[in-house]
């Protein structure tokens, strides 16, 4: 699958889905961490990511 392709999908997502896909993700950069910089904690990735801002303007 193409790059455009993907994106074109995943914008056609839900909010729901889309944030289980951002899960999914950061789990995949989590597992089998071998970089020490990298948090260990998916909860620690969100806190470092440039998404712990954009949560304060979701109304879950």
């Amino acid at each position: 699958m193409l790059i455009p392709e993907l994106e074109e999908q995943l914008l056609q997502l839900s909010l729901n889905e889309k944030l289980y896909i951002i899960q999914i993700l950061a789990q995949s950069l989590t597992k089998n961490n071998t970089n020490p910089e990298l948090p260990s904690k998916l909860s620690e990735f969100f806190r470092q990511s440039p998404l712990a801002e954009v949560i304060e303007e979701i109304d879950f």
